[in-house]
């Protein structure tokens, strides 16, 4: 499963990429986590140590070279996997598209590194233990690079207030454009009934599917301000339970696509 996972700053995109990464990999999958922000913190989400976060090696610039079909990788997927990236807990890998701390301001755009990561995406793994999730910058860059072209799925993550509602619905609109095979709607730091609702309602009327609902939970808050995974506060915390669900559902709903659509061609 590739998936994409997007979402207006302080949405929570971060905290749900890593912790799902994490839980996936405690089930028995090879994650590829993957930090496409120019503000990188997936690290973090990860439970990789702070002090260690300025030793993730990033993405070089000569990854690509010009092909006859295209961009290509001037080195194989596992040759980047094995040098580019850092081994994080529960059986998860993390790539870095961009270092942190810029060594001066005004030194160009990320544009080749988007393409990097896009082709990576690309040539990851497709067994069914292989799961490939890219936390995407926290504004719509991301997807007018296409940097999400090859992803099967993207979680845009909302909060249950208009902006970052119709933050959502405008990157939904550009996934599509992209023709992202799936393309849905997560509600984080729902407190009640009410604030449910009227996800819901924003939802129907721009008929977008709500896959997930994560509740509002005060451990999240306490992780990000200590520093630490969600995961690594302990048991307890009905947002991580959440994830979980959600995470577990996705793939399963993945591999049951990906069984259909083989069963399909065979028929053929």
């Amino acid at each position: 499963m590739k998936l994409a996972i997007a979402g207006k700053g302080g949405s929570g995109k971060t905290s749900i990429s890593g912790t799902m990464a994490r839980v996936l990999g405690r089930n028995g999958h090879r994650v590829l986590a993957i930090d496409g922000d120019s503000n990188p913190n997936l690290a973090l989400t990860l439970g990789i140590p702070a002090e260690r976060i300025n030793d993730v090696p990033t993405l070089p610039r000569d990854l690509l070279r010009r092909g006859a079909n295209g961009p290509e990788l001037t080195k194989t997927f596992e040759e980047v996997r094995s040098s580019h990236s850092l081994e994080g807990p529960d059986n998860t890998t993390l790539l870095v598209m961009a270092h942190p701390a810029p060594e001066e301001a005004g030194t160009g755009c990320l544009c080749s590194m988007h393409a990097t990561v896009r082709t990576l995406i690309g040539a990851s793994g497709d067994e069914p233990q292989d799961v490939t999730i890219l936390d995407t910058e926290a504004s719509p860059e991301h997807l007018t690079r296409g940097t999400t072209l090859y992803t099967e799925l993207m979680l845009t993550v909302v909060e249950p207030y208009f902006k970052s509602l119709e933050t959502g619905r405008r990157m939904a609109g550009l996934a599509g454009d992209l023709g992202i095979e799936r393309i849905v709607l997560v509600a984080n730091k729902v407190r009640d009934e009410r604030e449910l609702e009227a996800v819901r309602e924003f939802a129907d009327k721009h008929e977008l599917e709500v896959a997930g609902v994560i509740p509002f939970d005060d451990r999240m808050r306490v992780a990000e301000q200590a520093g630490r995974a969600p995961l690594d506060l302990g048991d307890g915390s009905p947002a991580v339970d959440a994830i979980e669900e959600l995470a577990m559902r996705l793939v399963t709903e993945s591999k049951a696509s990906a069984n259909g659509a083989a069963g399909n061609g065979a028929a053929h």
